[in-house]
This record gives C-alpha cells, sequence and structure tokens, in this order.
C-alpha cells in the first residue's frame, strides 16, 4: 500500500513537470525569467503573450554618439513605458562611440491587444524616414 501511494506521488511529480515543459517550449518569446519578458532585434514583427503586471523588456542596439536614438511611437495602451535607460558597452580601448543598449521596460496592468513600435532616428531629422523600425504585436490576459 505504501509503494502504490509512493508510485503516485512520483507521477504527479513527473506529470507536473512535463506540463511546465510543454508550456515553456510553446512561449512565443524568449523569457528570461518567468517574472520578466525580455525582446531583442531579432524578435522584430513576432507575436508577444503577456500577462497582466509582468515587464516586457525591450533592448535594441543604440549608438547615441552619431546623434541615434530608440524612441516609443505613438500610446502602446494598455502598454505604459516605465523606464528607459541606456548601457554602454565595453571598448578594449577606450574608444568613444562605442554602441550600448538601449533598455525600455514596459508594463500592463489589464487586459488588451497593443502595437508596440520603436524607432530609430535622429532627433533633428524628422522629415526622413528612421534608419531603424522595431514593431512587436502584444497581446496582454
Amino acid at each position: 500500500m505504501r509503494i502504490c501511494g509512493w508510485f503516485v506521488v512520483c507521477l504527479l511529480m513527473i506529470s507536473d513537470r512535463m506540463s511546465v515543459m510543454a508550456q515553456q517550449a510553446g512561449s512565443s518569446a524568449p523569457a528570461k525569467a518567468a517574472s520578466e519578458v525580455v525582446l531583442a532585434e531579432r524578435d522584430n514583427g513576432s507575436d508577444v503573450d503577456l500577462s497582466p503586471n509582468t515587464p516586457l523588456i525591450v533592448k535594441l542596439t543604440s549608438n547615441p554618439s552619431a546623434g541615434y536614438a530608440w524612441v516609443v511611437v505613438g500610446e502602446p495602451s494598455p502598454l505604459k513605458l516605465q523606464k528607459a535607460s541606456f548601457r554602454k558597452g565595453k571598448s578594449k580601448n577606450g574608444a568613444v562611440g562605442v554602441p550600448g543598449t538601449a533598455v525600455f521596460q514596459l508594463n500592463a496592468s489589464t487586459a488588451g491587444m497593443a502595437t508596440l513600435t520603436l524607432v530609430y532616428r535622429r532627433s533633428w531629422e524628422y522629415n526622413l524616414p528612421p534608419m531603424k523600425t522595431f514593431s512587436v504585436r502584444v497581446n496582454v490576459r
């Protein structure tokens, strides 16, 4: 009787683990951890599923020393920009103008669909098309 009960517990544990692995394999966006979803340039044009109050982090290569910067276009409701920052790139010999990473943290407290679009441009070149565009469709549910 005792062995049978232990066998059932083991089967339940294996079943739970397989369920978690199947959910991770079916994910449409790379996740750094269960607590946030991290996107990069390779994710441009993709669809992303996001739970409410889960941070969405977008990391894009940027070189502000050339006058370029990534900016969010429009209001991607229900997503709200929480923080934008820049991380300097490393240079071996102290060279200036080394590209780094623009980091955007967004969050949504309610469900809904959004298209998040960022453009890479110089602020004074508003009459020219952006150098690059990054866009993802986000389903907060």
